[in-house]
């Protein structure tokens, strides 16, 4: 007897929907935040390649925060790495339910294709974002952080001031842990599976 293709596709999609149903049953109330992280983060939006990006849209999946920029000589690329490399050791429903968010503070360089192009590079669950200045400084507000731009003259290269901290946003949007820009893939998903945990 053949198996048609569609049989296998109806299969996988049945298991998909019972794994989520079942392991990631939805709580009916979010845990207290810890002392030390209440009033941090926030909802907030941003634009990316393909159009406007919330924080929100993200809702019932852990989310690794980060501001960096393209031209980034050394923390930033090293930060996305080791996101790759944490989201591989990941199995497919976890790795379903992680998303990585870069928020470039260089509008002035990082188009929303070269963000694209840099993220996508490294992993397809990670998202370039950025906004004008103004947006920018909202959203670091939210998060305790701030950026600045080295005075330069039109068209030189120049270097952007930031944080190298990795906010772990848990499923209810609520910031459950913030880590160096080099923690390792091995305490990535530690810290992601712990999120996890407390959603699921």
């Amino acid at each position: 007897m053949t198996i048609s293709k569609s049989f296998f596709i109806a299969l996988f999609i049945g298991l998909h929907t019972f794994i989520s149903s079942s392991v990631f049953a939805e709580p009916k109330t979010p845990p207290p935040v810890p002392d030390a992280l209440k009033g941090l983060g926030g909802d907030f939006t941003l634009h990316s390649i393909n159009g406007d990006v919330s924080l929100s849209d993200f809702r019932k999946k852990v989310v690794l925060l980060y501001f960096g920029y393209i031209n980034c000589p050394d923390a930033c690329p090293a930060t996305l790495s080791n996101w790759a490399r944490a989201f591989k050791k990941l199995d497919e429903v976890e790795r379903h339910f992680v998303q990585g968010i870069m928020v470039s503070v260089d509008p002035e360089r990082d188009t929303l294709k070269k963000l694209s192009l840099f993220t996508d590079f490294f992993h397809p669950n990670i998202v370039g974002v950025t906004g004008s200045i103004d947006e920018l400084k909202k959203v670091t507000k939210l998060y305790k952080t701030d950026f600045q731009a080295m005075p330069h003259e039109p068209g030189k290269n120049y270097s952007v001031h930031h944080s190298v901290y990795i906010y772990v946003i848990d499923p209810f949007g609520q910031v459950r842990g913030i880590l160096n820009f080099n923690a390792s893939p091995d305490k990535l998903v530690k810290n992601i599976r712990k999120a996890l945990q407390v959603y699921y």
